[in-house]
């Protein structure tokens, strides 16, 4: 068990912390729940079915995260059980994504070599941008890089905002419980992640508890939002996958023994 005895910070939302959780356990780690981001529907999801309406007008259908597939699919049921218009081709962000297409019972053209919107947008690059047509579901926090990439290369890109990120509730428990003794491993999927991590405990809290653990991040992305607080990252991996990140942690913690 190449991960036994470590405690592992996990803060992904509700319908994914499971998953991560028990891909901890199954490394012999501990993992230890404290949701930061709560995934909820937009208010108004006309844009998206106005979108979904013209499907056949599209080239392309892409997906940057698992979440986006999530709330697009069931508002897309209809559409997928007829059978996706012929010419339409969905790219995906990375094999997270491209599991979550799959099990929506649709399937993926292309997914990114790099896990992130700009390795994305490099391989729809050598498909040919200019003039084509993409749907992008998006988060409404999300970012813009793939939308502001698709343009500046000639893309006519519909980009609705199919869902939203918030704050969960404060489990002031789990969050003393964290301050008193923080896990080995603080680990963070996402930008927002790591910025609610903070908000829902405050900064000297939220530093105390960061300086005494190692900071593990999905990808440059989150590294990023990381180190514009002056934090560092202990733990990155190649891939930008969970499967990657625990891999890392591994890694990390092998060669930590190797040195005592």
């Amino acid at each position: 068990m190449p991960l036994r005895g470590i405690r592992v910070l996990v803060t992904r939302g509700e319908g994914q912390a499971r998953e991560f959780a028990d891909l901890i356990r199954g490394r012999g780690g501990v993992p230890v729940l404290f949701p930061t981001v709560r995934i909820v529907a937009v208010d108004d999801p006309g844009p998206l079915d106005a979108a979904i309406s013209a499907l056949p007008s599209f080239d392309w259908l892409l997906f940057s995260s698992a979440n986006g597939v999530r709330y697009f699919a069931p508002r897309a049921t209809a559409a997928i059980a007829a059978g996706l218009p012929p010419g339409l081709r969905i790219g995906s962000v990375g094999p997270g994504t491209t599991r979550a297409v799959s099990d929506a019972g649709m399937t993926v053209f292309l997914e990114a070599g790099t896990h992130t919107a700009e390795g994305l947008l490099d391989a729809l690059a050598k498909e040919g941008i200019s003039g084509k047509r993409f749907l992008v579901p998006r988060a409404a926090e999300g970012r813009e890089a793939l939308v502001d990439g698709l343009v500046v290369q000639g893309g006519i890109v519909v980009a609705p905002v199919t869902y939203r990120t918030g704050l969960p509730d404060l489990d002031e428990g789990a969050a003393r419980a964290i301050a008193e003794t923080p896990p080995d491993v603080c680990a963070f999927a996402s930008p927002s992640a790591f910025r609610n991590f903070i908000l829902l405990l405050g900064e000297d809290r939220a530093r105390s508890i960061l300086s005494s653990s190692t900071i593990a991040v999905i990808g440059e992305v989150t590294a990023r939002s990381v180190e514009n607080r002056d934090m560092s990252v202990g733990i990155m991996p190649d891939q930008y996958t969970i499967a990657g990140m625990l891999d890392a942690i591994e890694v990390h913690f092998r060669q930590k023994g190797a040195a005592r």
